[in-house]
């Protein structure tokens, strides 16, 4: 009985006035290392390769390799159109050209982050955006 008190109460805390589901996730949920899976926009090839993120000022940066390719992005929660509908976590960088990522922050079976996320070069018409999905690294030595 005591836990389902606690269930029931947890959940109280979890939701807004309007009933729908907080999003207000802190910073560091998501700072780790990632394993990282994807293909490229418009059907592209599909890639993997590894991912950092901490802390930086003002937000995060996300360290993203690919081979011997590096990026550096910065990223923070913000609410997409239209309001009201949750938060996501976005990446910019330039990559010659401006990208855009945007992420769904989950919980993995162990409570750590897991990121699913579109990624596309910004102001460019394409039929359908990269995809990548991250998974903590919690046994990287």
């Amino acid at each position: 009985m005591a836990c389902l008190i606690a269930l029931v109460l947890s959940t109280g805390a979890a939701l807004g006035k309007d009933g729908k589901a907080e999003a207000d996730l802190p910073l560091n949920f998501v700072v780790g290392d990632y394993v990282t899976v994807g293909r490229e926009p418009d059907g592209g090839p599909a890639y993997s390769g590894t991912a950092h993120i901490e802390l930086g000022e003002g937000g995060l940066l996300l360290k993203r390799r690919r081979g011997a390719h590096e990026i550096t992005a910065i990223g923070r929660f913000e609410v997409p159109s239209p309001p009201n509908e949750g938060r996501v976590l976005r990446f910019r960088w330039y990559d010659p050209e401006p990208v855009l990522m945007t992420c769904l922050v989950s919980a993995d079976l162990d409570n750590y982050a897991r990121l699913t996320c579109y990624w596309v070069h910004e102001g460019s018409q394409i039929p359908a955006p990269g995809l990548e999905a991250m998974f903590p690294n919690r046994w990287k030595h």
